[in-house]
């Protein structure tokens, strides 16, 4: 029995099948944000965190660089696993003007 607070949407019941237009304009905008907001989300956080890191300036570019290569994934599996488009946007909107804000405020300028 479940309690007043812990009703969820139902992700997949008979009969709550979307519509195939609508499922794979879903597809696609999960995969605009996935491809190129990964990428942009991976760049920034490579600069940000390479800026931060007392190494030299050759181990910390190669550090960011690693650092960047991974966070993309993240975004990626992301994309497909958050149950909102809006959350989704709004989640790598907000992650890249960290990695924006934290780049320039080590003195990054593009």
């Amino acid at each position: 029995m479940a309690s007043g607070g812990m009703r969820r949407r139902a992700l997949a019941l008979p009969g709550n099948i979307p519509p195939a237009g609508q499922a794979r304009l879903n597809v696609a905008l999960r995969m605009l944000v996935a491809l190129p907001g990964g990428y942009a989300l991976a760049a920034l956080g490579g600069v940000g965190i390479s800026l931060w890191l007392p190494l030299s300036r050759a181990d910390s570019a190669m550090a960011g660089t690693l650092s960047g290569l991974l966070l993309w994934p993240i975004v990626f599996i992301a994309a497909f696993g958050v149950s909102s488009l809006r959350r989704l946007v709004l989640g790598v909107a907000a992650c890249m003007a960290a990695f924006a804000l934290m780049a320039f405020a080590a003195g990054w300028r593009p």
